[in-house]
C-alpha cells in the first residue's frame, strides 16, 4: 500500500501580519513581540529569540472548529469531542438560490455520510480575505440542515463564516437544527448530537472535484469551544 496522498489543505492560512477573512465586523487576528522590563523578544528589535503573543477571535479570524458548546449555557468545549484521525468524506459544490442552501442542494447525496465539505458558488480565492458582509454571505435554510442530518453527516464543513445568516436575532435556526438544540433553548444536546462539529470558513481550491475523499481535522488541544483548525483532504483509495 503506498501512503495517503493529500489532496488539498482546505483551511485558510491566518496570516497576523497580512490579509485575512473575517466576519462581523470583529478586528483581525494580531501578533506582538512578548516584552518586559528592558527586553523586547524579537530578534528584529535586538532580542535573543522571537516570542509572539497573538491576539485572535477563533469564530471570526480564519478556518475553525467549533463544538455545540458554541450555542449552549454548559460549557463544552472542542476537546471534549473525539475527532478521528481520518473520516470519509463527500465533497459538493451548491450554487446557493438567493443566497439559501436549500434542501434540494443536499436531497441527490448519498446516505450514512460521515462528513459532508460544501463549497459555494462563484468560489474565487477572495474568499481567503473576504470580509463578509450579511446581505451577501449564503446560509443553509433549516430544510436543507434537517436534510443534512438525515443524510448522517456528523463533521460539517463550509467555506462560509457561518450555517445561519450573519445577523438573525440570535435564532441560528441552522445550528440548532444541526446539534439538536430546540428554538430558544441553550441546553446541552444527547451525547450523541455533542459528537457533531461545524467547521467554517475552509476554502476548496476548484482543483478539487466534486466526491468521495479522506478527511482529517487537525486542531490544538485548547480547551474552548472553537479553536483554529486544519482540515486536510486525502484521496480516498490509496492503492497497491
Amino acid at each position: 500500500m503506498r501512503p495517503l496522498r493529500i489532496v488539498a489543505d482546505i483551511s485558510i492560512p491566518l496570516d497576523p501580519h497580512g490579509p485575512q477573512p473575517s466576519a462581523y465586523g470583529v478586528p483581525p487576528a494580531t501578533a506582538r513581540p512578548y516584552s518586559g522590563d528592558g527586553f523586547t523578544l524579537d530578534t528584529r528589535r535586538g532580542g535573543p529569540v522571537n516570542c509572539d503573543v497573538l491576539t485572535l477571535t477563533p469564530h471570526c479570524n480564519g478556518t475553525h472548529t467549533e463544538s455545540v458548546g458554541h450555542i449552549t449555557r454548559e460549557r463544552c468545549p472542542l476537546t471534549a469531542v473525539q475527532l478521528p484521525l481520518f473520516v470519509p468524506c463527500v465533497v459538493i459544490s451548491v450554487v446557493p438560490a438567493r443566497r439559501e442552501i436549500r434542501a434540494e442542494h443536499i436531497a441527490q447525496l448519498p446516505n450514512n455520510l460521515s462528513a459532508l465539505v460544501v463549497r459555494t458558488l462563484p468560489n474565487d480565492a477572495s474568499k481567503r480575505t473576504r470580509q463578509w458582509e450579511n446581505d451577501t454571505t449564503p446560509f443553509f435554510t433549516p430544510d436543507a440542515m434537517q436534510s443534512v442530518r438525515a443524510k448522517g453527516v456528523v463533521h460539517l464543513l463550509v467555506d462560509l463564516p457561518s450555517l445561519d445568516p450573519l445577523y438573525d436575532g440570535g435564532a441560528l435556526a441552522a445550528h440548532r437544527v444541526f446539534w439538536d438544540v430546540p428554538p430558544g433553548s441553550q441546553e446541552l444536546p444527547s451525547e450523541e448530537a455533542r459528537r457533531r462539529t461545524v467547521t467554517e470558513l475552509i476554502f476548496v481550491p476548484d482543483s478539487v472535484p466534486d466526491g468521495a475523499y479522506l478527511l482529517s481535522i487537525h486542531a490544538p488541544n485548547i480547551v474552548a469551544d472553537a479553536v483554529p483548525s486544519r482540515p486536510i483532504l486525502f484521496e480516498l483509495e490509496s492503492g497497491e
